[in-house]
């Protein structure tokens, strides 16, 4: 019998969700203050050349720079928003403006090793797993990260993921 280890959550006892819906708070609360920090420097800078220099700017080329500001904070806000549901079986991973989902039966394992910044689905493909990233499932999260990764991995199993064949390195 092995002993249970201290830093990983034991939730045998509590029912299995049907369904599992996860979002990283770390990843979003940095998505949001660098966008604000993105808005207001840019805000900043546009007072801060003078309205000298800002007379010569053309409308066109004004809206050019705020065009390319709200693409570099809706990139960063699809990032902070990256989510993981799990229904039906298939899990579905946003990771930014990338959406996948996996059945069940193509997957092996969740993993989220020391030094990780983020957890992996282990995935099935030509007799070997492939690591895919799930920015919804952080190391930063501490507790909380785990006590989901140890969730998904009991809602894996109860749908029927297995190894089974196959090795990680």
């Amino acid at each position: 019998m092995t002993e249970p280890n201290p830093e990983i959550p034991n939730t045998e006892g509590e029912p299995l969700p049907e369904r599992l819906a996860y979002t990283s708070p770390p990843a979003l609360m940095t998505s949001v203050v660098l966008s604000i920090v993105l808005l207001s420097s840019a805000m900043f800078g546009w007072w801060a050349i003078g309205a000298e220099i800002r007379e010569q700017i053309t409308w066109f080329q004004a809206a050019t720079l705020l065009f390319f500001v709200f693409v570099m904070i809706g990139i960063m806000l699809s990032i902070g928003y990256s989510r993981l549901w799990a229904a039906d079986g298939v899990v579905t991973v946003r990771n930014g403006p990338i959406l996948r989902r996996y059945p069940v039966d193509q997957i092996a394992g969740v993993r989220l090793r020391p030094g990780d910044a983020w957890s992996s689905l282990l995935i099935k493909s030509d007799g070997e797993l492939k690591r895919k990233p799930m920015l919804a499932i952080q190391f930063l999260e501490g507790e909380n990260g785990r006590r989901k990764l140890v969730d998904l991995r009991r809602w894996l199993k109860a749908q029927g993921a297995t190894s089974e064949g196959y090795t990680a390195d």
